[in-house]
């Protein structure tokens, strides 16, 4: 003859389990040594992948060179139109640098900074 379940008490089979959307902070599975561990490790990842602020320093003499670089290669034509000039000659060279550094007091350094910040977060894509 079938047993009579009583609706009213839960059998010792039918413990009240955590329903598996909770999200708790427990974990059976790991000893409780480890769980520090894990937070130490962390912590030390969000460390490592946080870049160390640059100075305004650092960025205006990195916006100067990507700034040069960039003018010489979209002037490279008239650049060497200047060179072959008759006229042209050793003590050119030095005016013909400061001509192009001062481009660079066109930007302020929020500018630079977003050219600079751009430029090195392109350089990491292309090295992935």
């Amino acid at each position: 003859m079938p047993k009579k379940i009583n609706a009213g008490s839960k059998s010792a089979r039918h413990k009240k389990k955590k329903p598996r959307t909770d999200v708790s902070t427990e974990s059976d599975s790991e000893p409780e040594g480890r769980e520090e561990e894990n937070q130490c490790v962390e912590k030390k990842l969000n460390i490592a992948d946080e870049p160390k602020p640059i100075t305004d320093e650092e960025i205006s003499a990195t916006f100067s060179k990507i700034y040069q670089h960039m003018v010489t290669t979209e002037f490279s034509n008239d650049i060497e139109l200047l060179r072959s000039a008759d006229d042209f000659n050793d003590s050119s060279i030095p005016i013909l640098i400061n001509a192009l550094q001062q481009g660079t007091s066109l930007f302020t350094i929020e500018e630079q900074r977003r050219v600079v910040l751009a430029s090195l977060n392109n350089d990491k894509r292309q090295e992935s």
